[in-house]
């Protein structure tokens, strides 16, 4: 069974996914909204339609790839309950505090919006304090400036 992996934006989810087979990025937007092209970074925190089927809809996506991937990529607060109760292995995967800046860089870069870097920004300590106080993840790494996820995942294997 693979490993949930919550890991704060812009540390690399879906650059990682595409490069590895044995990672997915469960970018829960594919499944909370319907329409747009929800791809787009520049999309997020805009106005879309709610899918009527959410969460359950991605509560059984996690489902059908937990056992097919090592590493389930995964950034909504939505999934906390769903692993605590079943019982599913997780880590924190989060920056150190002082690297806000060079995070919101990184959003920009990516194409994010004013809009969800604004809150980006404004959630940045209180989602630190959460990975910090939790006390049910089987690990907890903190990124250091210039890392990202494929620089601490383990046993990573390319895609051919």
């Amino acid at each position: 069974m693979g490993i949930f992996v919550f890991a704060f934006t812009a540390t690399g989810k879906s650059s990682v996914a595409k490069k590895y087979k044995n990672v997915i990025d469960m970018e829960s937007t594919l499944y909370k909204y319907i329409g747009n092209d929800l791809e787009d970074e520049s999309l997020k925190s805009t106005s879309r339609f709610l899918n009527e089927e959410w969460p359950e809809n991605y509560f059984k996506a996690l489902k059908e790839v937990k056992d097919k991937y090592d590493y389930i990529l995964v950034a909504d607060e939505i999934c906390n309950d769903f692993i605590l109760n079943n019982g599913y292995e997780y880590w924190y995967v989060y920056p150190k505090r002082e690297l806000k800046e060079e995070y919101l860089n990184r959003c920009k870069k990516r194409g994010n919006n004013e809009e969800f870097i604004s809150w980006y920004s404004k959630l940045w300590d209180e989602w630190i304090d959460k990975c910090e106080e939790d006390k049910c993840a089987s690990k907890k790494i903190k990124l250091n400036s210039n890392e990202y996820l494929e620089d601490i995942l383990p046993n990573l294997k390319l895609k051919k």
